[in-house]
Order: structure tokens, then sequence, then C-alpha cells
């Protein structure tokens, strides 16, 4: 694929019309053809003026990949005087030997003051009609906020981060709590698809047909995270609680960090969370059942984890196997795949709340 970006000169306030005049022209080509718009859907997003750099910059290389429609809201409400700020661009590229560029497009609109507090009547506009509408809010996020639920009323998925507030515990509640609100679109969480590797590790431990049954017999489950992994642990804790029907007992703080409780089929189970790791926000779960001891283990390097089964001390199964990306374009471009709710996540986050609730 051959590209360029194009980008509009100037800034300043600008109308509908005047927006959608200036796309078409950055699509056009020297010899006065017209690329074609090239959009799977809308991509709106809600930022701050220090995380708006990482963020549009991750929308961009997601052009080739995800084309959309990427309407990137900078907001700054405490401003007191108002203002609105439009600087458009567009993607285009030359793809599959065609002769014909087709074009991503991106508006960012820097709204100041009262403007950001009606975020929705900025991006609703702009939207195009016939694709469907993903938010993604890649910081804090305040489900009670007018501002909030405007925005939810555009889209068709809401992405969050629950680890961006710093606050985890508060942040799945308030996940909860959308979740139980029938208005709530499908929510996706990029912590949540940073965990997908460790889940299906853990998983393939217990496939072999002698060891599936130890899944019943589980007692201990150890994770150890960074200080700002909590979130990963909590929701691996609810998976774990919500797949094989744990039912919690209580949570309590311990010298080396969290312990959630839970009631089995065949007896008590104890999860540990440790926030030990000073670089992987999670380096390693470790599940003990009445026989066997599972453990999968991020590298050094990061880049790759090992899961090993041992009985009695005496390795059976181990092997490498490498993680792949895990930056923010990365977990974002995941998270763009799916449309539907994800009825397993939506069961970890009730799964973990309880547990800290009980």
């Amino acid at each position: 694929m051959i590209g360029e970006e194009r980008r509009a000169p100037g800034g300043g306030p600008m109308s509908v019309s005047q927006i959608e005049h200036e796309l078409a022209r950055l699509r056009m080509n020297d010899d006065g053809t017209v690329g074609l718009r090239s959009s799977v859907l809308n991509l709106i997003v809600v930022t701050d003026e220090d995380a708006a750099p990482n963020v549009t910059r991750s929308v961009s290389e997601l052009a080739e990949r995800y084309p959309s429609r990427a309407i990137v809201l900078i907001s700054d409400p405490d401003e007191p005087e108002g203002d609105v700020d439009v600087r458009l661009s567009a993607f285009c590229s030359l793809r599959g030997g065609a002769s014909a560029q087709v074009c991503a497009e991106q508006v960012t609109i820097h709204a100041q003051g009262p403007p950001a507090r009606h975020l929705e009547s900025l991006a609703g506009p702009l939207l195009i009609s016939d694709l469907p509408a993903v938010l993604w809010y890649p910081g804090a996020f305040s489900p009670s906020s007018p501002e909030f639920a405007g925005m939810v009323a555009l889209a068709d998925r809401l992405i969050l981060d629950s680890a961006a507030s710093g606050d985890c515990e508060r942040s799945l509640r308030e996940i909860a709590y959308l979740l139980d609100d029938p208005a709530t679109p499908a929510v996706g969480d990029l912590q949540w698809v940073a965990l997908s590797a460790w889940r299906s590790l853990a998983s393939e431990m217990f496939s072999a047909p002698e060891r599936v049954s130890e899944l019943e017999r589980l007692r201990e489950v150890e994770v150890q995270h960074a200080p700002d992994g909590e979130c990963r642990a909590l929701l691996f804790a609810g998976w774990l609680a919500s797949s094989l029907g744990w039912e919690p007992l209580g949570a309590e703080g311990t010298e080396r960090g969290r312990e959630l409780r839970f009631s089995a089929s065949s007896g008590d189970v104890t999860v540990s969370m440790s926030p030990v790791s000073p670089d992987a926000r999670f380096r390693r779960v470790f599940l003990r059942s009445d026989s066997y001891d599972f453990e999968v283990a991020r590298s050094r390097e990061l880049t790759e984890a090992r899961t090993s089964v041992s009985r009695g001390g005496e390795t059976i199964v181990e092997r490498t196997v490498h993680l792949g990306p895990s930056d923010l374009g990365a977990l974002l471009g995941e998270e763009l795949r799916y449309r539907g709710r994800d009825d397993v996540y939506e069961a970890a986050v009730r799964s973990a709340v309880e547990a800290l609730s009980a």
C-alpha cells in the first residue's frame, strides 16, 4: 500500500457544510479525480489536551486496517471562554493494485468552555448515517455526567479503559452500573482485551483430558501485577469466578496487596493479587489445585510468556509463546473488531464487583 496524509490549512470554527466540503477537497487528487471515501465505521474519541497526541497517533495508525470517519474531540470544559477549533486531515492510499485512491478522514475538534459541555452537538452532525458509531474514552469517564450520557446516546459501541482513572475498583463499579442500564450500548474495555492471551493460555493448560477436572479442584490463585495493573488482576479473578461458578465470600487488603475469597462446589478458593511487578501490568498467574500447579509467567523481555504444568514438583508440560503487541493502537484495533455485547466480559465485571462488595 502506498499512502499519504493530507491536512487542511488553518483551523478555527467551521460549519458542517464547510467541513464536508473541505474533506472532499482533501480527497481530491492532482489530476482532479476524487478519492473514494473508505469508511467502515464512525470512530468518536473524547480526550483531553495532554493525551491528545498519543490518542491521535493511535487513531491515524489504524486508518489502513479500520478506515473510518474519526472525530477526535479534545475537551477542555474548565476554560472560562468558549472556543471551538476544527482541523481536518485525510489518509489516502492505493490498495490492491487499483488505480483509484481511497481515503480515511479525521476531524479534530478542540472545544473549550461551554461548547465542551455539549460535545454531542459537535459530533452528531458529522456522523456518516449508514455506518456504526464507536465511542472511545481513552481516559477517565464519568457515567453520571450529562456530557457522557449525551455522547453515549450517539454510539452503537462504547470502548473504555477501566484503568485510566487510577481507581480501578470505582471504575469497575461504574462499568457494572452501565451494564445494568438497558440504554447503554455494547461495552468494551482495553484492559480486558489485554488479557486475551492470558485467558487463552490459562485455559489451554487444562485442556488435556486428565487435567480438565482440576478446574473444579482449584484452591489457590495468585496474580502478580504492576501497581497500575490491578484492573487486569480483578478482571482475571472475575473471569475465573464467573466461568467456574464461584460465589463471592469477601475481599480484604493484605500486606502484599488484595485477597478475594470465593466458595466453589468443592471448597473455598483464595485469589491473591500482589502489585510486585515493576515493569509489566500483568506478570504472573499461578493456580494450584489438589494435585497440580499451573503457571503462566511473562518473560523478562515482556514479549513472551511461558506456561508450565507441574505435579509433585515435577514439570509435566512447558512451552513458550509470543504475546504479540500490546500498545494502545493494538488494543484499540482488537476492540474495533467486535460489534455486539461481550457476555464473558460482562460476567467477569459483575463477578469482580460482587467479590469486592461481599
